[in-house]
């Protein structure tokens, strides 16, 4: 367990040092979690064989920084005591975020030719070592690759994909890894312990598994709740503007009831209670994750990939809501077709060519994704050089009678000739993941950006796009033929597919979240976005 130096209690007059400071480590053996970089060093140092550069990759707040202090220490033979400040002139820390530059790095190339001072090495602490620029990067990599033999290079990243091979292959790497929550939950016992911050176990596991695995943030959040006389779950909840574990299971169970009056009640009431829509969110998320693996339901995960998108949104609340309400009917609906187009795929015949028409009629309303539907219409963003749609192989051919000779749609009757079940119920999502299966992302990228209606009575599907743009992409054939294809594959059938000029319905799923919500449907034309 980590011990750190407090010794120094205040950097300057009454000034309270940050805890996360003042048990900074000041020894390999005080870090914890990081055997696997601790034990090397370690071994290292009893041998007195030093590399000439070492990386050290991982989250912020695992100990890259503190470590790199330590090791210029340890390399020079010193006792790293001091934990807040290092004036030592032979070990120089630069912060590559703000010296990042081709100059910064000629610097350290000139200076690199001086002989250390007073110790036997001179060590180079470079933090945020990605921020370099690439001519940094080119600069710096004949000095890393042949230091002097008294210099010694260390390096610390959170981001290693930023960093080009060139440097990889001439340094020793270490990856330092997030603690798990028990662990940080044992450290942040011990601190609290020797500051007297009176606090319940399962207070501090709740504040460990906020800190994400990261030491610093765990105890800046310990060190932000050290006020309170004592530290419960409830006042870490308040504080921190967390959502109780009763509250999000009692939330999960509504929603997959499908009791959406109570997801709504209660959505609201978070929200109002000082909660944010993307914090629920993650809560929901890591609790579904949770639970999908525990009680065998890898349908969660459906509802999981929906919420992902809720921080990206615009309008947050909204988004989270249509993708708790359109859970129930989205799982129900894909049990049917999985089902059917096993018995459909045996049987079915080459169909009649899908024909895309405008239309000018009114649409008939069914049920479809809202988590989907809202996002095209509040949060759609105008993409000026879309790329033109491209031709899709087309679906099994078909005889010239599929249309007539005027070029209109084929009437219902005509679709007879199917072997498919025209009544199954029609899953976007099942669409959309078929159309991804068969590599057509054009036509995917299209559909996603449409609301539908589906009337199985005439088996004729239309589409609602927001945009003239999309409209006129969806007359092409090549997504007439794609969408053809992706209906046989799953059904069995196809269905008359027509393109409308109107916008979608006011009683769209859209219209119906923004009315629990209290919103209202606004239509914006191209030129107000």
């Amino acid at each position: 367990m980590v011990k750190g130096d407090k010794q120094n209690n205040n950097s300057s007059g009454d000034t309270k040092l940050a805890l996360y400071r003042k048990y900074r480590p000041t020894s390999l053996d005080q870090v914890i979690g990081q055997p696997q970089v601790t034990d090397v060093l370690a071994a290292a140092v009893k041998t007195g064989s030093f590399a000439h550069a070492y990386l050290f990759t991982g989250q912020r707040g695992t100990g890259k920084t503190t470590v790199a202090r330590i090791l210029a220490h340890l390399i020079n033979g010193l006792d790293y005591s001091d934990n807040i400040n290092s004036d030592n002139i032979d070990i120089i820390e630069i912060d590559a975020a703000s010296n990042n530059g081709v100059d910064d790095v000629r610097q350290i190339r000139d200076s690199v030719q001086l002989a250390p001072m007073n110790c036997s090495h001179k060590v180079y602490i470079i933090d945020e070592f990605h921020m370099l620029s690439k001519p940094a990067f080119n600069a710096l990599l004949k000095t890393i690759e042949e230091p002097p033999e008294y210099v010694v290079f260390i390096l610390a990243t959170t981001e290693l994909q930023k960093v080009p091979a060139t440097i990889l292959s001439r340094v020793q790497r270490f990856h330092f890894k997030p603690l798990p929550p028990e662990l940080l939950a044992k450290h942040l016992r011990y601190i609290a312990d020797q500051e007297g911050i009176k606090a319940d176990d399962d207070a501090l596991l709740l504040i460990a598994k906020c800190g994400g695995g990261s030491v610093r943030d765990s105890i800046t959040l310990l060190d932000q709740l050290s006020g309170s006389s004592h530290i419960t779950v409830a006042t870490v909840n308040d504080v921190l503007g967390l959502v109780s574990s009763d509250n999000v299971e009692k939330l999960i169970n509504n929603v997959i009831a499908g009791n959406y009056q109570a997801v709504v009640g209660q959505v609201q009431a978070i929200i109002a209670d000082g909660t944010s829509a993307t914090a629920l969110t993650e809560q929901l998320v890591a609790s579904l994750q949770t639970k999908a693996l525990a009680d065998g339901q890898p349908q969660l995960f459906g509802l999981i990939n929906q919420l992902l998108d809720v921080a990206k949104s615009s309008l947050p609340e909204a988004k989270l809501l249509a993708c708790l309400i359109s859970y129930n009917s989205y799982s129900a609906a894909i049990a049917k077709p999985v089902a059917t187009s096993a018995s459909t795929k045996a049987k079915s015949a080459p169909s009649a060519k899908t024909e895309v028409k405008t239309s000018e009629n009114k649409p008939m309303s069914t049920a479809e994704s809202m988590s989907t539907t809202t996002e095209r219409v509040v949060e759609d963003k105008a993409i000026a050089n879309e790329q033109q749609v491209e031709t899709e192989t087309e679906a099994a051919p078909t005889s010239d009678t599929d249309s007539t000779q005027d070029g209109s749609a084929p009437q219902p009757a005509e679709m007879a000739s199917s072997d498919g079940d025209s009544n199954v119920d029609i899953a976007w999502e099942d669409i959309l993941q078929q159309l991804a299966d068969q590599d057509r992302p054009s036509t995917r990228s299209l559909v996603e950006k449409c609301d539908y209606r589906y009337n199985p009575d005439n088996q004729t599907l239309t589409l609602f796009f927001g945009r003239p743009f999309h409209r006129k992409q969806a007359k092409t054939k090549g997504f007439n033929d794609a969408m053809a294809a992706t209906f046989q594959e799953l059904y069995g059938f196809c269905p008359t597919i027509e393109i409308s000029d109107e916008s979608a319905p006011a009683d769209s799923d859209v219209a119906a979240v923004l009315k629990l919500v209290g919103g209202e449907v606004t239509t914006i034309s191209d030129g107000e976005i």
